[in-house]
């Protein structure tokens, strides 16, 4: 018989649940993919490919180049956003409800989720203004704020679904697939739909995707989904520092975020390598191709990561702190691309986008099911449920730190973004290794294992329960 964290039978849940429910990545992926690969790019695009969205600006004395402003309005967007997930997952947490906790969020907030999502696609203005980016920064906080209550309320239930290790890995495991499947869609697809039908029709068609897949992922555990547990009773700011005295999710959170963060670099980056190194003027098919090659690699690591899992070879902590150290090795690599041959450029860049995408399997498989371990553990130190404040607290700093990289990138891209000087284009994927690099050194106090209770957190040497 299996048994839950706290000793006590566990149900499993259907395999049909478990496909259904983890589907949602499908839509969550590909609407977030498609915006982080190509938001910059359609508000400030190479000199070749057309005029700026948004406006040079003049700043006490200093020339401000419009691609600049555009990394500042989505740091700025991201930047505001990151301050709600804590609050809407404590919200969540202490919510009353004959449908439990997190249902209720789903429901209400997933059509303004896909609303703002198709909006920030389609600007008042043609060509350059400040309208633009008044109007941008307002659609995009509204999609931030929609987006975390829904996908918030939806995270916080894999801990509360999957009461055992081996059924928390097989969802966390579908969870991967379809998230794969959804980031194709969002990086391959996107490029193509963008190419031949505009920026507003792919934004549009991501936003339907995500929330049809949302809905359904809902309906698979709407009988499923607890009306019983007890909601949390701690107050906002002692629930917030009590989250960050574990342990285990100080040791985590950092490695997360500044793993993201790199990867955040690396998508933005992904349109202006093809078209200033590989020199290919279909900016959007190039692209396409290029992430086909990533997610390749990444099913392919991700494929070798399940099975070692599922023989029992490795744990969630090795293989973490392995692809963390090779994703900081590989990433800096991706911008010698040509520098040794100047022919088959296209190809250069498929092979080493498929190598370097095998380390980000990482970032697609494991933080759920680390977050619910942890999350598992404060539960047997607290005597109380608290997933949703773990998720928004982790989405907190993560969105703090990933609102950097359009910001970053639009900097380094100042040192040149252009087939005559690509040197920004060439020390972008220097920086994402280096913040990856960061990361790993705390990765060492992470100790928790893959099952947790009484007896296994004693083992690993932490704090048991009470």
């Amino acid at each position: 018989m299996t048994t839950d964290t706290a000793g006590q039978a566990a149900p499993r849940m259907p395999l049909l649940n478990k496909m259904l429910f983890s589907a949602d990545h499908v839509g969550l992926q590909a609407i977030s993919y498609f915006r982080q690969q190509w938001v910059l790019f359609f508000l400030a695009p190479p000199a070749i490919e057309g005029m700026s969205r948004v406006p040079d600006v003049s700043l006490l004395g200093f020339d401000i180049d419009a691609r600049v402003l555009a990394g500042v309005l989505i740091f700025a967007g991201r930047f505001i956003d990151a301050f709600t997930d804590p609050l809407i997952g404590w919200w969540s947490d202490r919510t009353r409800s004959r449908w439990g906790r997190r249902i209720p969020f789903i429901m209400f907030s997933t059509p303004f989720y896909a609303l703002f999502g198709a909006l920030i696609w389609s600007l008042p203005v043609e060509g350059s203004s400040w309208w633009n980016a008044l109007y941008f920064v307002l659609m995009l906080e509204l999609f931030f704020t929609a987006a975390t209550m829904s996908s918030g309320a939806l995270e916080a239930l894999v801990p509360e679904l999957t009461r055992t290790a081996r059924d928390r890995m097989s969802v966390v495991s579908l969870i991967f697939l379809f998230a794969v499947g959804g980031a194709g869609l969002g990086l391959v697809a996107g490029g193509f739909i963008k190419d031949a039908f505009g920026f507003q029709v792919a934004g549009t068609f991501f936003a339907v995707v995500a929330l049809v897949f949302r809905y359904l992922s809902l309906r698979a555990v709407w009988n499923r989904a607890p009306r019983d547990i007890s909601p949390a009773e701690v107050h906002f700011w002692q629930g917030f520092k009590d989250t960050l005295r574990n342990s285990q999710f100080v040791a985590f959170l950092p490695t997360f975020v500044m793993f993201t963060t790199g990867v955040g670099v690396l998508q933005g980056w992904v349109p202006f390598f093809a078209v200033g190194v590989l020199l290919q003027e279909r900016d959007g098919a190039a692209t396409s191709f290029l992430s086909m090659s990533v997610i390749a690699g990444v099913v392919v690591a991700g494929i070798a990561i399940w099975m070692l899992f599922a023989a029992g070879r490795v744990t969630k902590r090795r293989i973490y702190g392995v692809c963390l150290v090779t994703s900081a090795l590989l990433f800096p690599l991706i911008g010698l691309v040509g520098l040794a041959m100047s022919g088959g450029l296209l190809l250069q860049g498929f092979v080493v986008m498929f190598i370097a995408g095998m380390p980000m399997a990482a970032v697609f498989l494991l933080p759920k099911g680390l977050t619910a371990d942890i999350a598992d553990y404060d539960a047997l130190l607290r005597g109380e449920r608290r997933e949703a404040l773990f998720y928004a607290t982790q989405n907190f700093f993560e969105k703090v730190t990933y609102a950097l990289p359009p910001l970053l990138l639009s900097l380094v891209l100042q040192l040149g973004d252009s087939p005559e000087n690509p040197m920004g284009i060439r020390l972008a994927p220097l920086l994402a290794g280096g913040l990856v690099l960061l990361g790993f050194s705390l990765w060492p106090r992470y100790k928790l294992p893959d099952t947790i209770n009484r007896d296994t957190v004693m083992a690993a040497g932490l704090v048991p329960a009470r």
